[in-house]
């Protein structure tokens, strides 16, 4: 009986190695083809060699060149479109509205600074033709004066004077070219004493309304007032004043006064004289005869400049 032939040896199995941190392959790098199976011998071939160890591509092997198509610029729009639109839909496009209402500001500012600069040199050359001066008043010596103390009561301590006073304040326009006019308002007197003033009534000031340069114009009224209670000192002062004619008057206008510069009107503007130390006119002399006392003028009831 013939002998079986021997068995071939069994091919040893690949040992397992340790995983190693593979670099990724490119793209494009092409992969090694898988090894092949061991097939089984046949009966009566001899058995096959040992299959050589697999071996990996080195990986610092370079990469097979890759065919690459020509380069294409990207399209423009990408460039305009913003971060936000990416994923919604298209962006109107925005209008340059900021730039006209700078340019319409700046044109603005320069139209107001030129009206300005034009104004300062018409007001320069007014000024220089027209020379404008302040008008000067002064307190004529009041005239009718006429007071009358007596009791008020059966108390000797309270007295009444009843008073009728006529002012009259004048002003002088020195200019040649300007003229004034004097709105209504409204005159008082009060009587100057060491104790306060004493309040004598007040009057209308009738209006004027041309006042020609080169000319005098006068405001003038007449206060009255009836018993106004003093004290007992205050009233024998004022009856040995009257008696001497040594009284002293403080007299306030309250008018309203505007410029004419030939056809041209300006507004008229509040303005208030005031005048200490008036005196009573002589007897029998009129309210022109007798030193006349200085007036300060307040226009908008500020003290602008003061008038001799």
């Amino acid at each position: 009986m013939a002998e079986k032939p021997p068995l071939p040896p069994k091919p040893k199995p690949p040992q397992p190695q340790p995983p190693r941190p593979r670099p990724k392959p490119p793209a494009a790098a092409a992969r090694p083809p898988p090894a092949p199976a061991p097939r089984a011998p046949a009966s009566n071939s001899k058995p096959p060699a040992a299959a050589p160890p697999f071996k990996k591509p080195s990986s610092l092997a370079p990469p097979p060149p890759q065919v690459l198509g020509p380069l294409k610029p990207p399209p423009a729009h990408q460039y305009r479109q913003h971060p936000s639109s990416a994923g919604g839909g298209s962006r109107k496009p925005r209008h340059r509205g900021g730039c006209s209402c700078r340019r319409l500001c700046c044109l603005a500012t320069g139209l107001a600074l030129l009206a300005l600069c034009l104004a300062l040199a018409a007001a320069c050359l007014a000024y220089l033709y027209y020379r404008p001066r302040a008008p000067s008043f002064h307190l004529q010596p009041l005239s009718p004066v006429r007071l009358r103390v007596v009791n008020a009561s059966s108390s000797s301590s309270v007295w009444a004077v009843d008073a009728t006073v006529g002012a009259r304040a004048v002003s002088w326009n020195p200019n040649e070219r300007v003229a004034f006019r004097y709105g209504a308002g409204e005159g008082r007197v009060a009587l100057a004493d060491a104790d306060g003033d004493v309040a004598l009534g007040w009057a209308p000031v009738a209006a004027l309304d041309d006042h020609a340069p080169r000319t005098v114009a006068a405001l003038a009224f007449v206060a009255a007032a009836r018993g106004v209670v003093v004290d007992e000192a205050v009233a024998a002062r004022v009856r040995d004043r009257y008696r001497r004619r040594a009284l002293a008057f403080r007299v306030v206008v309250d008018a309203h006064v505007g410029v004419r510069l030939g056809a041209l009107r300006t507004g008229m503007v509040p303005v208030r004289l005031v005048c200490d130390g008036g005196v009573m006119a002589p007897r029998g002399g009129g309210g022109a005869v007798g030193p006349m006392s200085k007036c300060q003028v307040l226009l908008f009831r500020v003290r602008w400049f003061s008038l001799n």
